[in-house]
Formats: structure tokens, C-alpha cells, sequence
């Protein structure tokens, strides 16, 4: 067993709280579970209600959650390197059900990591034309934007719901133009 620093699983994943009947992580926010089944369906008649709004919704959503997600594990960027940390997020969002999530290519010097997710619960069963990860895209943006300290944009490059083998995201950004602060300059030089 090595002596790494770790991402916490007892600091991250929700404890049950019978008497209250209530889900929470240390840091006092509340969780609920909801089934990837009834994720989809809330999915669906958002499309079917909305149209193309709904996509707007869930993308801006995903990437609100994921600049709070970004908020708790960004100081720990200087402690594991972002390589040790994109693999430690990788397994902790795998153990909440977000499916098995692959960091393909970490390349700093070229401002773009590449992001393989299997088995998304989001597209898991669904046959569709078009990618429709935009839930998950939101939350790749916003988990990267405050965890390297840039505003980052993703780009699905292939869909589970299309070709039935996984998705596919580059996340790409630009570098500051005011000199960082010294945080954002250690977690960049990872």
C-alpha cells in the first residue's frame, strides 16, 4: 500500500443519517438518491417540454455543480499533482454511479485533457442521434475551470447514446492573462 495522499472517501461520499432520514457529506450539504432511470425520464420530459432549452438547463446546471465539486478538491491539487488527482475524482465519482471514468491525456503544455466516461447514467440504455451529454459537458467545464484556475470549455467527441461505446470529451482552455495567483501557478506546473 503506498503512502500517497488520497482524495478521502469518508470527506467526499454521502453518510446516511437514519434518524433524520437525510444524506450528507461533512461539509453539512445534503444529498438525495435518485435512480439513473428516473435521471433520464426528469431528462426526457425536460426535452419533450422545452426543446433545446431543456439542453441549456442541464448544461448550466452541470457546470454549477461541478465549480462547487471544483471548490472542494482544487486545494489539493499542490498536495497529489493533477494527474494523482484526476485518477483519485475518477474513482470517487465512479463510486457515486457516475460511471467508469477514464483520464485518456493530461497535457498542460497544450491546455486540453481528454475524458473517456463508459456507462454514463445519463445516456445508459438510450439510442440517440445526437451526443446529449450536456449535463455532464457542464460539469467537465466548471470541475476544471476552478480546479486549474481557467475558464475551460469541453467538446463531446462521441456519445454512448450514438455509437454504444462510451463518451468522449476534450476539455480545452486558455491561460490567464493576469498573472496568476501563486495557487493557480502550482497547480498548473503539476
Amino acid at each position: 500500500m503506498d503512502n500517497k495522499p488520497r482524495v478521502n472517501d469518508k470527506d467526499v461520499l454521502p453518510k446516511l443519517d437514519l434518524e433524520k432520514g437525510e444524506l450528507n457529506v461533512p461539509s453539512g450539504e445534503d444529498w438525495v438518491m435518485i435512480s439513473g432511470e428516473a435521471l433520464r425520464r426528469v431528462y426526457e420530459h425536460e426535452v419533450t417540454i422545452l426543446g433545446t432549452g431543456a439542453f441549456v438547463i442541464w448544461y448550466n446546471a452541470g457546470k454549477a455543480v461541478g465549480k462547487t465539486e471544483g471548490a472542494k478538491f482544487a486545494g489539493l491539487v499542490n498536495t497529489l499533482g493533477i494527474d494523482q488527482l484526476a485518477q483519485e475524482l475518477s474513482r470517487t465519482y465512479a463510486q457515486l454511479g457516475w460511471g467508469r471514468i477514464e483520464i485518456r491525456d493530461i497535457d498542460i503544455m497544450r491546455n486540453e485533457i481528454t475524458i473517456i466516461l463508459r456507462n454514463s447514467p445519463m445516456v445508459r440504455g438510450v439510442s440517440d442521434k445526437e451526443p446529449r451529454c450536456w449535463y455532464v459537458r457542464g460539469f467537465m467545464e466548471g470541475i476544471v475551470s476552478v480546479i486549474l484556475g481557467v475558464e475551460a470549455t469541453a467538446f463531446e467527441l462521441a456519445c454512448e447514446a450514438v455509437n454504444r461505446d462510451r463518451c468522449e470529451f476534450k476539455v480545452s482552455w486558455k491561460l490567464p492573462t493576469s498573472p496568476p495567483d501563486e495557487t493557480k501557478s502550482l497547480s498548473l506546473g503539476k
